[in-house]
Formats: structure tokens, C-alpha cells, sequence
């Protein structure tokens, strides 16, 4: 790169900053630290390319990946056509954040920072989020996993096709409640089958006025359960 007259400051290249970066991670790796029921404290290095790897490798038998999921989302079971041709989401464009990738989680923090998600009980505060469509090389079946953190709360999902159409709407997501344990906070979990090739995009909102730490996580998989 060539220097300005005068200007004495070392620069440089993309490449040279993407391999001292690179040599950081190497130098400093990711790590747990993991407090042991008898109370003693260890570090694990924590490998993400890895952990993606060994959880798409672990393959699940169809009756067992089937049973606690609910929703499911097949096509026999779409809303009404009325439903889908209506004018519902497309307003919402905006509000939609990318979740595209396999395995990664995305999170989404205070929901009151979106835009209020109208129904005919009155607007509720949302999140919005996309997942896109399924990968070339398909199972036919995504495994969706939505993490609430912070007060409980009773919600419904809305999923759409590319189009921002409804194609299904599930009033009061059955939500499991896991406990807060000794390496994670509390939260509410819902396990949604996604079978239906032309979902891409859903809509989750609160029934009730969220608290302001409250925070949505986001993952999912094609075939396999995205957390392991």
C-alpha cells in the first residue's frame, strides 16, 4: 500500500490483518469454564467448527426426532388460502433479521425496539426473523428451536413464505420451562418441525408486555436437532 507524503503510520494489508487475526485465535482460543458439582473449576477449549460438525454427524431416527416437536408445519395443515392471499406482513419488510445459517445461534434482545405486531386483541410487541429456504441437499424436515430468557411469557408464531404471506399460525407456542440450573439461567423453549418447504419467515409475539432483559435465541438445522 502506498503512503501518503509524510505520512509515517505502518499499514497494512487485508491480507496481513486477516492473518494476525488469524494468529490471535490461534494463540487465544475459545474456552469453558466449567464448575464441577463438587465445586471444583476447569477450562474445555471450545471448538465451533467442530461442535457444528459433530452435531450435523449425529443422525436421529425419525421416530425419535418426531416426538416432542410441536408445532409441525406440513403443508396438510396450512391456514386457510383466504388466510394466505390476505395483506398480513408485508408491512414488516424492515423488521425482519436474518437467521440463515445452520447450527448458529442468532440472538434478538428487547422486542419493544421492533415495530408492534397488530392482532384483533390489540398490538403486541414482536420479533421478526428469517430463516430462508431449505438447503439444496434437503431432508425435508428443519428442526427450529426458539430460547426465551427472561420473564415467562405465553406467545404465538406466525410462519411465511417468501412473500411474507401466512401459511401457518400457531396460538400459544407450547413452551417447556427449563430451570435455571448451575451453567445456564432459566428459559422457555419452544420445538418447532418445519416440513413445509415454503416457510422461510416467522413472526413471534408476546401476549403479554415482556420485561426489558428479555431476549429471544434463535437456531435451527436441516435434519438434525440444531443443539445436541
Amino acid at each position: 500500500m502506498e503512503q501518503p507524503p509524510g505520512d509515517d503510520n505502518d499499514y497494512q494489508t487485508e491480507e496481513e490483518v486477516q492473518e494476525k487475526l488469524r494468529q490471535y485465535d490461534e494463540d487465544n482460543p475459545a474456552f469453558y469454564v466449567i464448575v464441577e458439582p463438587d465445586g471444583r473449576v476447569r477450562t474445555e477449549t471450545y471448538d465451533a467448527e467442530a461442535e457444528q460438525e459433530a452435531a450435523a454427524e449425529t443422525i436421529v431416527g425419525d421416530d425419535e426426532v418426531i416426538i416432542g416437536w410441536d408445532p409441525i408445519l406440513a403443508p396438510p395443515f396450512r391456514v386457510d388460502k383466504q388466510m394466505t392471499q390476505g395483506a398480513c406482513c408485508e408491512a414488516f419488510t424492515d423488521q425482519f433479521v436474518e437467521a440463515p445459517k445452520q447450527f448458529k445461534s442468532v440472538q434478538l434482545f428487547d422486542p419493544v425496539r421492533y415495530r408492534s405486531f397488530p392482532t384483533s386483541q390489540g398490538n403486541h410487541t414482536a420479533w421478526y426473523f428469517h430463516i430462508g429456504k431449505p438447503p439444496k441437499a434437503t431432508s425435508g424436515r428443519r428442526f427450529l428451536v426458539l430460547r426465551l430468557r427472561g420473564a415467562p411469557v405465553e406467545a404465538s408464531l406466525i410462519s411465511l413464505n417468501s412473500d411474507l404471506k401466512p401459511l401457518y399460525y400457531s396460538r400459544r407456542l407450547p413452551l417447556d420451562s427449563i430451570p435455571e440450573s448451575w451453567h445456564s439461567v432459566g428459559y422457555q423453549e419452544a420445538r418447532v418441525l418445519v416440513e413445509d418447504k415454503g416457510v422461510e419467515s416467522f413472526i413471534l409475539y408476546l401476549d403479554m408486555k415482556p420485561a426489558e432483559d428479555m431476549s429471544l435465541e434463535i437456531r435451527w438445522a436441516d435434519g438434525y436437532a440444531p443443539f445436541q
